[in-house]
């Protein structure tokens, strides 16, 4: 695996693997930070956090930080949403990808790429479903941010909606 020398590259491919991911839901699924259901539950356009300087994971040495984003899946409904989990983690397992399951309620579940990306997907108390992508670590002082910070500013370079 190639290292990831930037956040900008690091959301461009979680942007990638969270689009493929809306293939294994009906068409029409949609990820959004706002749900028309639920207007006062707004999620963050995401998150750079720093890394403790012995943190010892996945990615280039020296990287710093990760990127976190989570979504609400529109198109699944409280009614549905178990239907949209188990494809979603039956298309992990698929893809032979590590998965771990909690079936208490409220569900969830989550997975790891080959290239490090992490996801997590989740029902809440209410039975609506999201979706979180985490980068792996890449480094976080480069040309890419607002300041040449490698891009660790508050604005998200990922869409408030995706879909196919």
């Amino acid at each position: 695996m190639a290292p990831i020398v930037s956040r900008a590259a690091a959301c461009a491919q979680l942007l990638r693997h969270l689009t493929e991911t809306l293939r294994t839901w009906p068409s029409g699924t949609v990820l959004a930070l706002r749900h028309p259901d639920l207007p006062k539950a707004v999620l963050h356009d995401g998150v750079t956090m720093g890394l403790a300087a012995d943190f010892d994971e996945d990615g280039p040495e020296g990287a710093s930080a990760v990127f976190t984003i989570r979504y609400w899946v529109i198109g699944a409904t409280p009614e549905n949403s178990d239907r949209y989990f188990d494809l979603l983690v039956a298309a992990w397992q698929a893809a032979g990808r590590p998965v771990q399951v909690e079936q208490a309620h409220p569900r969830a579940g989550c997975t790891k790429t080959a290239d490090g990306y992490r996801f997590s997907v989740g029902l809440s108390l209410n039975g609506y479903l999201s979706l979180a992508g985490s980068t792996p670590p890449f480094w976080s002082h480069g040309p890419d941010g607002p300041d040449g910070s490698g891009g660790t500013g508050a604005s998200s370079l990922l869409p408030p909606r995706i879909g196919l």
